[in-house]
């Protein structure tokens, strides 16, 4: 028996593909077994681990369900990021989302612009500039979302300058806002979403290590203090193959 297949033992309660699955499942998560990476062969798999083509086929199946591994006709199975999911319903932030499904969030800010006049905006595609005019004053905050140190999403917020002033006073690179803001009294009352699917532009493409035109999931987010106040706008695009939302429905 070699060291590989004392891992498995048939003797436990558990069923052998699931141990096999935790096996490998292990190897992705610490790294041993990259994104992009194919797997041995079945065959290969059975003689490592001394089990049935069977017991192969239902672990490589299960981590397939789970999103970890991806088929590819005729050149093997390879190892994928699964997708970071999003549940509608509830107003979280990408920080709190992030924490919830066991992953380290961080953020690596690419622009803090005060915003006097909104017509400066131009054609912004990732901005409705007549929403913004409640408010005379606006800041930009242009950051790139990171989740396990992997970029998911390009966010482009827009706050009014005295929230944004709250903002500021702590470190924009890891900072989460939400939390921030009611650290500071701030509490947030409701917001609005438009999910849409768009084409990555250049930069997206840049900051999102994607080619252009790749498929981005873009969410605008308006979001009202418990005053009703407009407190934020914010235009995120997520890479489409690393993030997907998740809606509960009743009747």
């Amino acid at each position: 028996m070699n060291q590989e297949s004392a891992l498995l033992n048939p003797n436990l309660p558990l069923p052998l593909y699931h141990q096999l699955k935790n096996v490998m499942l292990e190897k992705i998560k610490a790294g041993q077994w990259t994104e992009g990476y194919c797997i041995p062969t079945e065959t290969e798999l059975m003689g490592i681990y001394g089990v049935s083509r069977t017991t192969v086929r239902q672990a490589v199946t299960a981590l397939e369900q789970e999103g970890y591994l991806s088929k590819k006709q005729g050149k093997g199975t390879f190892v994928r990021v699964p997708r970071f999911v999003e549940r509608l319903g509830q107003l979280t932030g990408f920080a709190e989302e992030m924490l919830q499904q066991g992953r380290i969030p961080s953020a690596r800010l690419i622009s803090y612009d005060e915003i006097d006049d909104l017509n400066s905006l131009g054609n912004n595609d990732c901005v409705d500039v007549s929403l913004l005019a409640e408010s005379a004053s606006w800041v930009n905050i242009n950051r790139i979302r990171l989740a396990d140190g992997k970029a998911i999403a390009i966010e482009r917020s827009f706050w009014p300058k005295e929230i944004a002033a709250v903002l500021r006073q702590e470190d924009l690179s890891s900072v989460a806002f939400y939390t921030v803001l009611e650290r500071n009294g701030i509490f947030l009352g409701e917001a609005d979403e438009i999910i849409a699917a768009v084409n990555a532009s250049p930069e997206d493409a840049e900051y999102l290590n994607e080619p252009i035109g790749s498929a981005l999931i873009q969410m605008i987010r308006m979001t009202k203090d418990v005053q009703g106040r407009l407190i934020e706008y914010t235009c995120t695009r997520y890479r489409g193959d690393r993030y997907t939302y998740h809606v509960k429905l009743k009747r």
